[in-house]
């Protein structure tokens, strides 16, 4: 079994570890977690944080309804303290680059170094959800290269977003429209509710303990465990209970900065995450001059590492009142009005993409398909292509 040797420089202290770092399996048939670390190499705090939990459940063995997996995602990355090495292993998950897996063409032969991680990864990933019945859950922990309250980013289905509410953390939604080919959207595309949790900067030693109360919580949150079985269980809440001094829960993200090739990027020092700024704010610089925020809001994951294609984002603030009238539209699929609508058609390659004309839907803002769950696909200068997961309603259904 391959095994690697890492540092973590919040403790000072050398780990080895596998892929798969532990498994936990009850007497019942119930829910499954399955939590990933690592995916970038040079956050190694959730690592650290799933060996702990790992083996404080082989030391206590309690009682739990499911099964837990914990697996190491980017090892050779880890190794070397970096976050990848030939590419960005969090944004490899395509659905060109699953296919090409699925007939053979990737090979340890012929793949890089994330693409033989991945490989792996993915046969993994494709043995657990064949094993499982029950609902499976996946949770990708990451770390900020600035400071940062923990929080969640997710797809904005209402079986994620149920979930990811439970937490006494700010929840980010809105990012899968501005990023491409994360681990997660791979578990997403094939019907899995997950999210991911970031819980502070790299090389903290606060992350690995949010990490773990991260973890136990969601081992409760999720069925799996009792609160009275889980050591410190109170402990664990407030400690991310004390870390958001912000009362705001939930945030849209609106803008990305995207980091183009070969330019010197470098991000004014300073910002914290979720931090407010003021529209043209100057926020950074690079070899085209300063760069300016697009409108009033809060910078989000501003980038304060060498690696990296994303520079920062900016999020508003989504009101209660949005939130449930959206979950109120989607449980009774109102979007299937939408289709009745000049302009508006279904894409007949995609039952759960809308293909909408921009000249004559000029008065669908695209806030009214956010709200029913749909994001961006692709835009171009006369039509908007918008999509929904498959399982934002079926889930919620089934489960609640």
């Amino acid at each position: 079994m391959r095994k690697v040797r890492f540092h973590s420089r919040a403790l000072d202290k050398h780990f080895e570890v596998e892929r798969i770092i532990g498994e936990y399996h009850g007497k019942e048939k119930g829910p499954v977690l399955v939590f990933f670390g690592g995916i970038h190499g040079n956050e190694p705090s959730g690592v650290v944080a799933l060996i702990e939990v790992v083996e404080e459940l082989q030391r206590l063995k309690p009682n739990i309804k499911g099964s837990i997996y914990a697996i190491t995602g980017n090892m050779y990355s880890l190794e070397k303290e970096q976050r990848y090495e030939s590419q960005d292993l969090n944004r490899i998950w395509t659905k060109e680059q699953i296919l090409r897996i699925e007939k053979g063409e990737v090979t340890d032969a012929n793949a890089n170094v994330e693409e033989r991680e991945q490989l792996e990864l993915f046969h993994i990933g494709k043995e657990i959800f064949a094993k499982h019945e029950h609902q499976v859950y996946c949770i990708d922990l990451h770390t900020t290269s600035g400071p940062t309250v923990p929080f969640i980013t997710l797809n904005d289905t209402l079986i994620n977003r149920n979930f990811a509410t439970k937490f006494p953390i700010p929840v980010i939604i809105g990012i899968e429209e501005f990023l491409k080919g994360p681990l997660l959207s791979w578990v997403m595309e094939i019907g899995y509710p997950s999210l991911a949790f970031e819980a502070g900067e790299h090389n903290s030693i606060d992350s690995i303990k949010f990490h773990k109360a991260f973890v136990w919580l969601s081992l409760a949150y999720g069925g799996l465990i009792s609160k009275e079985s889980v050591p410190e269980f109170d402990y664990h809440k407030n400690a991310l209970t004390s870390s958001n001094p912000d009362l705001i829960r939930v945030f849209e993200v609106t803008f990305k900065y995207a980091i183009k090739p070969g330019e010197k990027f470098k991000m004014k020092p300073g910002f914290d995450n979720l931090q407010h700024v003021d529209k043209d704010q100057v926020l950074a610089e690079s070899s085209d001059g300063p760069i300016l925020s697009p409108s009033t809001g809060r910078v989000f994951m501003p980038l304060y590492q060498s690696q990296g294609e994303d520079g920062f984002f900016i999020t508003r603030i989504v009101s209660p009142f949005w939130l449930n009238l959206s979950a109120t539209l989607r449980k009774i699929r109102f979007e299937s009005v939408l289709t009745l609508l000049p302009g508006v058609n279904r894409d007949i390659r995609d039952k759960h993409t809308l293909v909408v004309n921009k000249r004559v839907a000029k008065f669908l803002a695209i806030d009214i398909f956010h709200l029913l769950g749909y994001r961006t696909k692709e835009r171009t200068e006369d039509s908007l292509r918008v999509s929904k997961r498959e399982y934002d309603v079926r889930g919620v259904a089934k489960h609640q």
